[in-house]
Order: structure tokens, then sequence, then C-alpha cells
């Protein structure tokens, strides 16, 4: 069985459309030697080593890896970050481990279960508001949107919900065994659960933004998640 090596990554100012914030990152180089010598895990090594899993935001999600072609307003994609994404959520869904994901993360999800994403929302059609609202501050909000009866978001915040929004892609066609949880004003998919998982629960938008917030009330979603992995 290969070694289980522990990394500690670096805080790194991250610049997206002017909207600063710190993440902690290792250069790939690093993984790379790692793996070169059998040092790193297999995917199934990280799948049981966890409780349960977050899937961030992140850049756009390859066209390719949906049976597409690039549109003009694309931005930027790693194909092989893709690939490695849709077998981890794989063996995520094998595992029945929580899941929960965000942003380019509920983007990846449905790909994972068979769907299709606008490669940009403006291609949702007239009437599609500006989600990738990056002029407002952290904590902010942009939109509001409907939520579903019977989700986990209508247990956690009832009926409606204020959300920020920093995203310029969604999905389009659903995939198969996830189910919409909540919309935007304008129709945009904000959130989805899977039918064939006991909790996997995504989310557009950035509930971890809140985190400034006096009254952030958004950490009920990490709560409920982290609830769900508690052995």
């Amino acid at each position: 069985m290969r070694p289980v090596i522990g990394i500690s990554a670096h805080p790194t100012l991250h610049d997206y459309r002017g909207n600063k914030s710190t993440i902690q990152s290792c250069g790939e180089n690093y993984l790379f030697s790692l793996e070169a010598v059998g040092a790193v895990p297999a995917l199934d090594r990280y799948v049981g080593l966890c409780d349960g899993y977050l899937i961030p935001g992140g850049i756009d999600v390859n066209p390719i890896s949906y049976g597409e072609t690039p549109h003009p307003l694309l931005e930027t994609t790693r194909l092989d970050f893709d690939e490695y994404q849709l077998h981890l959520i794989e063996r995520m869904r094998v595992s029945k481990k929580p899941v929960l994901a965000i942003c380019r993360g509920i983007q990846i999800v449905n790909v994972a279960y068979g769907g299709t994403l606008y490669q940009d929302v403006s291609l949702h059609g007239e009437g599609t508001m500006r989600h990738s609202q990056v002029d407002i501050t952290p904590g902010g909000i942009s939109h509001h949107v409907s939520i579903e009866d019977g989700s986990i978001l209508h247990r956690l915040y009832g009926s409606e919900l204020w959300t920020n929004s920093y995203h310029h892609q969604s999905i389009k066609d659903l995939g198969a065994g996830l189910r919409i949880t909540a919309r935007a004003d304008d129709g945009i998919i904000e959130a989805v659960e899977a039918t064939d998982h006991p909790y996997l629960h995504a989310v557009q938008w950035h509930p971890e933004s809140f985190f400034v917030r006096p009254d952030n009330y958004m950490l009920a979603i990490f709560e409920d998640f982290v609830k769900q992995c508690r052995p």
C-alpha cells in the first residue's frame, strides 16, 4: 500500500475578476514528484480516509467533459482536472459518504451525473441576470432564490433565501439522479440534491463567503453537512 503524504499548503492571494481572497495552495510539481516515486495514494485511498467530502469552487468545467465544443465566452479550463474530479465523484457516490459541493462543485457534480452546462449564463436566454457579480463585498448578497419543499435547503431556511453570486457557468441539462432544490428568479438552477445518495447537497453560490458576517446564516449549510459526517 502506498504511503499517505501530508503536504503543508501555502497561503496565496487569489484575484478572480477583482475579487481578492486568500487560498491555501501547493505547487502541483510537488504532487507529480511524489506520485512518480509511488508516494501519492490512489483515489480509493483518498475516499477511505475521509468521513465526507467538500467539492469547492474553481475554474470553468471544460465542455469536452460533457460532449460540447468550447464557446467564445468560455474561460480558463483544465481537462485533466475535470477527469480527476469526475473519477473522484464516482468513488464518492459508491462510498455513500456525505458530499457538499459549491459553485464549480455543483457544475462538475452535474456533469458526473451525465448533465450539461451553460458555458456562460447569458446563453440561458433573454432575461437572465448577471450572476458573476464580483463587485459585491465579501458577505454581501446579490439575488434571491426560491427553494423547493422537502429539500435540505427548505429544512434549513424555508421557502426562500438571499445569496451571493460569483459564477458565469451554470447547469443546463440536469443529470440523471439529481433533483433541483432551488432556482434564481431568472430560472437559473441554484441548488440540487442527489436522489441516489444519502446526502449529496450542491449549491451554486458561495456560502463560505458569509464567514465575515456577524449574522452568518450560511453557516447552517456547513453545520448540517458536518453533522452528517459524524460517525
